[in-house]
């Protein structure tokens, strides 16, 4: 993404997905606000984790900013530390990899064309690429594969009988691998189906729309996805009518 300074700032509502997400900025870094409005700029390299709440960002003059977003299971195999350690928060990568991201972003700075820039970024990510073991990767991915045909819609007993472990053993893997509990990452995978389920200009009923997410009422419904995104559902889909693309209805 780039916008010249000249263009007005536009903020922007970031709510939580099953991806862990990494930003390089290499023209002004953007500014995230708080609920009084108050703007902190961000550093110029991030690595997010996934989270359980919503955050505005704002653009801030001249922007340049180069975004990846890993699968589920794909920022395993490039960082070498527990990604439960950054659930929830927003890391500065200088604070992490200081050496090889300060070279990063001076490269970033000087190149000229979006390719160069990607090929900066390529490299730095081939340089940290380590396979996980072979086993943990098959077992992780049936785990995800489990929930997302689900829907969301089972719970952690469930999905450690399905893959033959204990509920104990399933945690540790999701916390170190994917950076969310079992419980978590289910949830999050459920507020994604329904998003994915708006369609036309109206919701329909929301108690339908609870039921067959598998909420127990439609309360409980409203609160979860404000949780997410600060909206109710209602107040979302109003906002922002892009997630009515696939045309289904709730």
């Amino acid at each position: 993404m780039e916008s010249d300074f000249h263009e007005a700032d536009i903020v922007e509502r970031v709510i939580p997905s099953d991806s862990i997400q990494i930003m390089f900025h290499y023209k002004n870094p953007f500014v995230v606000l708080d609920l009084n409005l108050n703007g902190k700029k961000q550093p110029r390299s991030i690595i997010s984790g996934l989270s359980h709440s919503y955050s505005d960002v704002s653009t801030n003059g001249e922007t340049g900013v180069v975004f990846i977003s890993f699968y589920t299971i794909g920022a395993s195999y490039f960082f070498d530390f527990s990604l439960s350690e950054i659930e929830n928060q927003s890391i500065d990568l200088m604070d992490v990899y200081k050496s090889e991201i300060e070279k990063v972003e001076e490269m970033l700075y000087v190149k000229n064309t979006i390719q160069e820039r990607v090929q900066v970024i390529e490299q730095f990510l081939i340089q940290r690429f380590t396979p996980i073991v072979l086993q943990d990767h098959l077992f992780l991915e049936k785990g995800i594969d489990l929930i997302k045909k689900s829907g969301g819609q089972t719970n952690a007993k469930t999905i450690s009988q399905q893959l033959n472990a204990t509920t104990k053993t399933v945690e540790r893997k999701f916390s170190q691998y994917l950076g969310k509990s079992t419980k978590q990452l289910i949830n999050l995978i459920r507020f994604q189906e329904v998003l994915h389920q708006f369609g036309g200009s109206n919701m329909g009923s929301l108690t339908d729309c609870a039921y067959k997410n598998g909420y127990f009422d439609q309360s409980h419904f409203i609160h979860e996805f404000k949780s997410y995104t600060g909206y109710t559902p209602k107040e979302f889909q109003k906002r922002y009518p892009q997630y009515n693309s696939d045309g289904e209805k709730c």
